[in-house]
């Protein structure tokens, strides 16, 4: 046998590899006091297919890891430029229904100002039909005996919010055909008032599946929800 094939299994005699390694590990600056080693030692690169020295090694590693910090990097920055520009369009929102009037006025401005800012095919506030009708359009106004009304109502009761990435039945059967035809994802935010039960909702629909996933983040949402019930009774919805 030649004594060169040994050497994998044994670097010096009754030392394992495993202690060269915890010797090595144990020391981190073994290797600036030994700096002629860096380019003796060689070690398998596997995109190459052959061998390279230590401090390629180590510089190839550094640079694929760079690589990886800079893509997180700009991740992390393309994230805070989104959040950036989505904080922007609900203070624009924000600032649209705190000028609202009357009800009429807001009924008409949160469809309007959500479906520009974020793109939406559709932004739908409705009220159960028992809810303030003096101060509430006809149009704004859907009968307790409908079902899938009273089916949204229900899923709503102590819930923030509702996503939903095909739309359900009942969620869809409270829109235009148009729009539900176009709908690949909602959101549907309860309206309350002087109390946690819903008096009515918003569905914001969009046409893209990932707008409103179930994993969604919805503190913006809760927070834009909690506005308007806010606007309501301050219109007079009680």
């Amino acid at each position: 046998m030649d004594p060169s094939e040994d050497t994998d299994r044994n670097v010096t005699p009754g030392l394992s590899e495993d202690e060269v390694a915890d010797f090595l590990r144990a020391r981190p600056d073994f290797f600036e006091r030994h700096l002629a080693l860096l380019s003796e030692l060689v070690v398998p690169h596997s995109a190459r297919g052959g061998a390279v020295s230590l401090l390629e090694r180590q510089v190839g590693v550094l640079r694929d890891q760079l690589s990886i910090e800079k893509n997180q990097l700009a991740a992390l920055i393309g994230k805070a430029k989104e959040n950036s520009r989505l904080q922007q369009r609900l203070q624009r929102c924000f600032e649209r229904i705190a000028r609202t009037r009357d009800m009429a006025e807001l009924l008409d401005a949160v469809p309007r100002v959500l479906q520009a800012e974020f793109g939406l095919v559709a932004a739908v506030m409705q009220f159960a039909d028992h809810t303030a009708k003096d101060v509430l359009p006809v149009k704004a106004l859907v009968s307790d005996d409908n079902e899938s009304a009273a089916l949204v109502m229900r899923r709503l009761s102590g819930k923030v919010c509702l996503l939903e990435a095909p739309l359900s039945e009942e969620t869809a059967d409270l829109l235009d055909p148009a729009s539900a035809a176009q709908a690949a994802s909602c959101a549907v935010l309860p309206i309350t008032v002087r109390s946690d039960k819903p008096v009515g909702w918003i569905i914001l629909v969009s046409s893209d599946p990932e707008h409103y996933r179930p994993d969604l983040d919805t503190v913006l949402l809760e927070g834009l929800a909690g506005l308007v019930g806010a606007t309501c009774i301050r219109l007079g919805v009680s």
